[in-house]
Parts: structure tokens; C-alpha cells; sequence
């Protein structure tokens, strides 16, 4: 490996971070509970163990149900419209089994065929028949419950829905699972969810080149800003200050992931047209802890995450969410900072209209005379997006 343009990457830790920011946009729609996602892969992988897969595919199997819900954190409530924009993101991703097509383009299809695209029986594809299970039991009756009777009532369900929602294969499958009591206190408890996924996948780090991270990252940029212009940018500001290669790309990388926090946040605050309270205010502001939260978790990300949680930090120490003070900023935490703030400055937003770049280095120059931000890379800003 070069570690001057590539890195280690494990899809499946990566997608375990990004899964608790998927998992609060769900909930705000469905009130499904924390670790929803990480039930819907234990169940999915339970099921595909049962039908004898192999590495290759419980891999990606975790994979899909990690990132089942991605079409709702952009928005697409419509059922359809969301399985087909999740299973846009995934051909993105690098899964090696192909035997599954479309697995999350059918994942709500009920065995019955009343699903949106009316595929049915074993037309459907069986990781999408497994997601399908797990997703509409959890959200259903929230699998993290310790109850007796919650049990009760979800094998009284899937038995009611044999062959309507689901197939016999799986309905006879989940019932020997519900025989053990590991089985449910498991979806109980987020460390042995983790260690079920972790021991029952092979590691499957994988080298990859800082670009190839760089187009996986940007699928998740576009659940928090309309466009990709703050990589954009970001690579203009790498280059005018003549980065190496590795340095650019993590760069640019940390400016595609420095708002994920933000899927922490209810849509209608950060979209809200009127003066936030206080309240939402303050809500907003923690955005970027949840952004270090998030990254934190991530294989080979330190340096990625180092500069993207420190977006909203300012020179006098006014910044939050961790009031950093401007010896604990280096060039890059300044820069990417800077680049956040202009980007959405030229920007269209719900609350507001784009402003011109005249009037973006205004508002900059103002900050700057306060102390707020980087005086010098202001100037700087105004060279490299003249």
C-alpha cells in the first residue's frame, strides 16, 4: 500500500458510524429505537446464515442493512421513491457478491406482492426478503424491548402473515430463533449486536486510493447539503496552499463528511424559515459533536475527523461546540472552517437566498474584524474564489 494515496478501508465499520446518524433521521419518521439498524442486520445476517452464504455475501448483506434507511435521510418519504434512491447510493459501494441485484430497490416488497414495485413470492430477492423481515418487526414492535409479551405478540404476528408479508422459509426460520433467549436479549444490548456482526464477518479491510474514498464519502454529502461545492472548494483551498496529495485528499474527504453531523438535528429546525429559539438554537450547535461522534469510529479516519468536527471552532474561542481556542486550530482546521462558512454563504438555503460573493466577503471580512475567523486566509478566500 502507498500510504501517500491510499488507505485501509472496512466498508462495514464504516457503515456501522454512519449508521446511528441513519438510524435518528428513521426514527423522527417511524419512532423506531437506537440500534435499529444494527437489529436489522443481526436479523438479516442470522437469516442468511440459515440459508448457508458465504463470506463474500454476509458481508454485503450486513452492508445493505446498515444503509437500508439512506433514502429517508435525503428525504424521500415516498416508499418507493426512497428504496430506489437507496439502491442508486448502493451500486456506489464496493460490493463483490453478485448473485443479489436490487436489494434494497425491493426491500419493502411483501411476499405477497402488495409491495410498490408487486414483485412477489421468490421473485423477490432473498437479502431483500431478509431486510424486509427485520425492518417491518423492528419498526413494528421494537425488538429492544424487554417483554414477554412483545414476544408473544411478534410470533403471533409473523404466524398471522405467513405468505401475505412473509415467506414460510422465513417465518420458520425466526421461530427457531425465538426458541433461544440469547436470541432476543441480544437485540437488547448494542455490545453484543457488535459482537455477533464482527464474529460473524471475516475482516475485509480493503486498500483503497484517497479518490475512491473520496466518491464513497460523497454519497453521505448529499444527505446534508444540496450539492457537492464544498469539496469543491475544499480542493481549490488545497491547492492554492499546495498540499501534498494525501493531505489534499483528507482535505477534501473531512469537507464531504464536517456536516453528517447534522442528520443528528430535526429537519424542521435546521429548515426553519422563521428565528430559531434558543432552544433549536442550541440544538443546531451540537451538531458537529455528533459529526466527531460519528467519525471518531472510523478505521483510518483520525486525521479526517480532526478537521471536520472543528468546523463551527473560532479563533476567540466563541466556536462551538468545544470553544477551542486558536492554538488548538492549525491551518487546516481554519481552512475547512472557512470553506463550510463561504460555501454556505454562496448557497441558496430554505431561510434565505444565495449571497453574491461580494457580499459573502463582507459577512467574512466582518468576522474577521471580530476576531472570529482567520484574517489572513479571508484574503487568502478572496484570491482563490475571485
Amino acid at each position: 500500500m502507498d500510504k501517500k494515496r491510499q488507505m485501509n478501508f472496512n466498508l462495514n465499520n464504516f457503515l456501522l458510524s454512519l449508521s446511528n446518524a441513519l438510524d435518528e433521521v428513521e426514527s423522527r419518521y417511524f419512532n423506531t429505537s437506537k440500534n435499529h439498524s444494527k437489529r436489522v442486520a443481526y436479523i438479516s445476517l442470522k437469516f442468511a446464515l440459515e440459508f448457508n452464504y458465504k463470506q463474500d455475501a454476509l458481508f454485503d448483506m450486513c452492508a445493505y442493512s446498515l444503509i437500508h434507511n439512506i433514502g429517508l435521510a435525503k428525504g424521500k418519504i415516498d416508499e418507493k421513491k426512497c428504496c430506489l434512491y437507496a439502491n442508486e447510493q448502493t451500486k456506489k459501494l464496493p460490493f463483490d457478491f453478485e448473485e443479489q441485484k436490487d436489494v434494497l430497490k425491493y426491500q419493502c416488497e411483501s411476499f405477497d406482492g402488495k409491495g410498490p414495485f408487486k414483485l412477489k413470492d421468490y421473485d423477490i430477492p432473498l437479502f431483500s426478503q431478509f431486510i424486509f423481515f427485520a425492518n417491518h418487526i423492528d419498526t413494528k414492535f421494537d425488538l429492544s424491548k424487554n417483554s414477554i409479551e412483545n414476544r408473544i405478540k411478534i410470533i403471533t404476528y409473523i404466524k398471522e402473515n405467513e405468505n401475505r408479508l412473509f415467506s414460510s422459509d422465513l417465518v420458520e426460520c425466526f421461530e427457531e430463533f425465538a426458541q433461544t433467549q440469547s436470541f432476543w436479549l441480544d437485540l437488547q444490548n448494542e455490545n453484543e449486536l457488535l459482537t455477533f456482526i464482527f464474529s460473524t464477518l471475516h475482516d475485509k479491510t480493503i486498500v483503497l486510493d484517497f479518490e475512491e474514498v473520496l466518491d464513497l464519502t460523497s454519497i453521505f454529502t448529499l444527505l446534508t447539503n444540496d450539492n457537492l461545492d464544498i469539496i469543491e472548494n475544499a480542493s481549490k483551498v488545497a491547492k492554492f496552499y499546495n498540499f501534498e496529495h494525501k493531505d489534499t485528499k483528507t482535505f477534501m474527504i473531512a469537507a464531504s463528511l464536517c456536516n453528517i453531523g447534522k442528520l443528528y438535528i430535526d429537519e424542521k429546525i435546521l429548515n426553519k424559515k422563521d428565528t430559531l429559539t434558543k432552544s433549536e438554537y442550541e440544538e443546531v450547535k451540537a451538531y458537529p459533536y455528533y459529526t466527531k461522534k460519528i467519525l471518531s469510529n472510523i478505521i483510518g479516519f483520525n486525521d479526517i475527523c480532526s478537521y471536520a468536527y472543528k468546523v463551527q471552532e473560532q479563533i476567540d474561542a466563541k466556536g462551538y461546540p468545544f470553544n477551542l481556542e486558536a492554538k488548538d486550530l492549525s491551518l487546516k482546521d481554519r481552512s475547512l472552517s472557512l470553506t463550510n462558512i463561504y460555501t454556505s454563504l454562496v448557497n441558496d438555503k430554505p431561510y434565505r437566498k444565495a449571497y453574491s460573493k461580494d457580499e459573502a466577503f463582507d459577512i467574512l471580512e466582518q468576522m474577521a474584524k471580530e476576531n472570529r475567523v482567520d484574517v489572513t486566509i479571508v484574503n487568502d478566500f478572496k484570491e482563490i474564489f475571485k
